[in-house]
């Protein structure tokens, strides 16, 4: 009875070790070294900033299709890609210039691209302007603003006097075109503007209207009617200036493109999903997040009972908490950003919850899409050159996967036991197993020496008896 006691205990210990261990060398294991990796080519001068509508930001986008590919995803209604069109910055011909003139059109003064100003990206609905005081002027304390023709030019003095940061494109900005200068070149425009000179500037960018892509797979669930589980990242950027600087875009977002794509080779190797989970790459985010806005408006209605976990800028150095955010009219008590944060809580993860409209969940929650966007909020080095992959930290990515890991497997696996609790199955299988056989060892042992000894006791009473037979 007592041998029994102990076999079956060890019995289940050596089944669940051996299935751990199994589950254990079956699953490709997250590994944020191999984002780091991606991370760093997709921030290399290779990809020139994936602006959209550039042939770089096509080539991102041909590589991402051929991962999935190789990945075996599912193509989203047919087709990895999901094409829409949208207007986009264009480099022209021509250098770019900011001078003073006479009425004779003698050059009075030229500044320096790059020292004296720079062009923001913000909006080229007009490149270039020639303005004197007769026209609309507005002089104020960083900027003056002139309008000419109903269409209105801001020439302004950036933060930290420096023309590191480079603005998104959006293309229904206020003004047509934004200037920026340093405080010297604006005191230096004021003056000549009072005297009667024209002041001429020219960018080399307009607008064009193109065709581009979001780059959209799946892996199918037991259920493909149930609503999917989307998980996306945009990995588009900003591209280059006039002077070749590359805005490579390392934390944003080559960050989120690495991580997701990591997050699927985990995702392919732990077994089918109950239902589809939909993995789309976003373009044209720092458009106006035009990509995520088709999509969501395309496929509303597959997506309305869905969940959308948007990954943006993950993997900063500066030991930030995991920002949860919702959209701006959300608050901690949203259902999906209320669940997230006591997960977070559940497994001690630092966290912090933001409300704001800044990134591709925008537009599933204007459409009452339940969606968040995960972040380590570190602007510090986003849209300047100093965004590189030196600055990549992957214990951030660790804690964002394991609370997207844990999301998932609550909503798109049942909430397995064994995903979740494989490592600890594992660990204490193993522990129990020899603990246990040792046990039994023993046990087999003493059973062994008291059989001996019964043996011996046998033998020298067998013996005692022999003895007292001859003495008589």
């Amino acid at each position: 009875m007592k041998k029994n006691i102990i076999i079956l205990p060890l019995i289940i210990s050596i089944i669940l070790f051996i299935l751990s261990l199994q589950l254990k060398f079956s699953i490709h294991n997250f590994d944020s070294s191999k984002v780091v990796k991606n991370i760093k080519s997709f921030s290399s001068s290779k990809y020139q900033g994936r602006l959209a509508g550039t042939l770089e930001n096509d080539q991102v986008a041909l590589t991402l299709k051929g991962f999935l590919e190789q990945e075996k995803l599912k193509p989203f209604k047919g087709n990895f890609y999901d094409g829409f069109t949208t207007d986009v910055p264009n480099r022209i011909e021509g250098n770019p210039f900011l001078t003073v003139t006479d009425s004779l059109g003698n050059v009075i003064k030229e500044f320096e691209y790059g020292i004296d100003y720079k062009e923001d990206m913000l909006n080229f609905k007009t490149n270039s302007i020639t303005f004197n005081k007769t026209d609309e002027i507005a002089l104020k304390d960083s900027n003056l603003q002139a309008g000419k023709n109903s269409k209105y030019y801001l020439f302004y003095v950036p933060h930290n006097n420096t023309f590191a940061f480079r603005s998104s494109f959006i293309n229904d900005s206020v003004h047509d075109m934004y200037i920026m200068i340093t405080d010297k070149t604006l005191a230096d425009l004021k003056e000549y503007i009072t005297e009667g000179y024209n002041v001429n500037c020219f960018v080399p960018f307009d607008v064009e209207n193109k065709k581009l892509n979001n780059v959209a797979g799946f892996i199918q669930g037991v259920d493909p009617l149930a609503p999917p589980i989307v998980i996306s990242s945009h990995f588009d950027h900003v591209g280059t200036d006039l002077q070749g600087n590359t805005y490579g875009g390392a934390l944003d977002n080559a960050s989120g493109t690495a991580f997701v794509m990591e997050l699927i080779k985990y995702l392919k190797s732990i077994g089918k999903p109950e239902r589809n989970i939909l993995f789309i790459f976003f373009n044209a985010e720092e458009l106006g997040c035009k990509g995520s806005t088709h999509f969501a408006t395309e496929y509303s209605d597959y997506l309305k009972e869905s969940k959308i976990l948007n990954i943006d800028m993950i993997g900063s150095n500066n030991n930030l908490p995991l920002s949860i955010m919702g959209g701006k009219k959300d608050t901690i008590d949203t259902p999906l950003v209320k669940e997230l944060s006591l997960l977070c809580s559940k497994n001690n993860i630092r966290y912090s919850n933001l409300f704001e409209d800044s990134s591709d969940h925008e537009a599933f929650r204007d459409l009452n899409i339940d969606a968040v966007t995960f972040c380590d909020y570190d602007i510090t080095k986003i849209h300047t050159p100093n965004d590189k992959v030196d600055y990549i930290n992957t214990k951030s990515i660790d804690t964002c996967f394991k609370v997207v890991a844990s999301e998932l497997i609550t909503y798109a696996y049942g909430d397995n036991y064994f995903l979740i609790h494989n490592n600890n199955i594992l660990r204490y299988s193993c522990i129990s197993s020899i603990i246990l056989s040792l046990i039994f060892l023993g046990f087999l042992f003493m059973k062994s020496e008291k059989k001996v000894n019964q043996n011996l006791a046998s033998f020298l009473k067998i013996n005692k008896s022999k003895n007292n037979f001859y003495s008589k």
